[in-house]
């Protein structure tokens, strides 16, 4: 089975590089327009079904991609984005932050480590294993989640999964 991997369009945030995590917000502007032109990108693609995070900016970047198909979309609680606790908000650049955002297995304050993020997002692919059939499924998640995703069929050093970055709007391909 085939599994497509979107990271979904922009936000303010991304826009102003805050971590965003567990916020629920919506595309911005740009972002909108970035969906639309991944829906178009997106067009002859065979995917059958469609998860997504239950975030808004991923169920929206899902909805554009499927708008006028008769594709369902579905969401998963383990598709969501990292929860970074007290830094959700603050300036991704932040000296005080950046072991947060460099260390595996550490754990923000109030929020999750990466290692937290490949526990959940690995028991949802090995499920999504075992019901593979013929087909090919979409996945519209987050930029750690789409990292981790990325370990599950390659074998990356901490420094590999640290620099790999699907970025808004992108699409990875791999064979489950």
């Amino acid at each position: 089975m085939k599994l497509y991997v979107v990271r979904h369009c922009a936000t303010e945030y991304n826009e102003k590089k805050l971590y965003c995590g567990r916020r629920d917000i919506p595309l911005s502007g740009r972002g909108r327009v970035e969906a639309k032109l991944l829906a178009e990108k997106l067009q002859n693609c065979p995917f059958d079904k469609v998860i997504s995070s239950p975030l808004l900016r991923a169920r929206e970047t899902a909805e554009e991609i499927v708008r006028g198909r008769a594709i369902p979309v579905y969401t998963d609680e383990r598709l969501i984005e990292r929860d970074f606790g007290e830094l959700e908000g603050t300036n991704f650049y932040r000296e005080d932050a950046l072991v947060y955002r460099d260390e595996f297995a550490y754990r923000c304050r109030g929020g999750e480590s990466d290692l937290d993020v490949a526990a959940r997002v690995y028991a949802f692919l090995a499920e999504l294993k075992k019901k593979r059939g013929e087909g090919a499924v979409l996945l519209v998640t987050h930029g750690i989640v789409s990292r981790v995703i990325r370990t599950y069929f390659c074998n990356m050093t901490d420094e590999e999964f640290h620099a790999y970055l699907l970025h808004n709007g992108d699409i990875a391909e791999y064979e489950i």
